[in-house]
């Protein structure tokens, strides 16, 4: 083959700067994959915390009574999970009826913030 025979392909140089390339959107898209599914898990665990927030509501609007002062906590299991929740009642200008708040956590500690908070208004029976 003579010097002045025309080259076809690619040279070292210009692969290597090619896989840095597609390196570099590779790694991009897998980082937005991961922010994607930390997103869709923190929208189910929040749902989730709302679901069980809206069947407390459903118990205290079925009950025949206001919430005491000291309010109530408990523990539920939803979708295989189990779930704190704490209930407060607080006065409102009308003596007839009560602003309740209800705060839900996932698992068992109540650290940091609630991950749904639901008011609601209930007058007495």
């Amino acid at each position: 083959m003579s010097a002045s025979a025309k080259q076809n392909g690619f040279t070292l140089l210009e692969l290597l700067v090619a896989l840095a390339i597609l390196s570099l959107v590779a790694l991009t898209a897998l980082n937005n994959n991961t922010n994607m599914i930390g997103n869709a898990e923190y929208l189910r665990d929040k749902t989730l915390a709302h679901w069980v927030a809206m069947n407390r509501a459903a118990n205290i609007r079925l009950a025949k009574k206001l919430v005491d002062d000291d309010g109530e906590e408990g523990v539920e299991v939803m979708a295989e999970r189990r779930w704190s929740w704490r209930v407060t009642g607080k006065p409102t200008p009308d003596p007839d009826v009560q602003l309740i708040d209800i705060e839900v956590w996932q698992g068992n500690d109540r650290k940091g913030s609630s991950l749904a908070l639901l008011n609601m208004y209930k007058g007495k029976p």
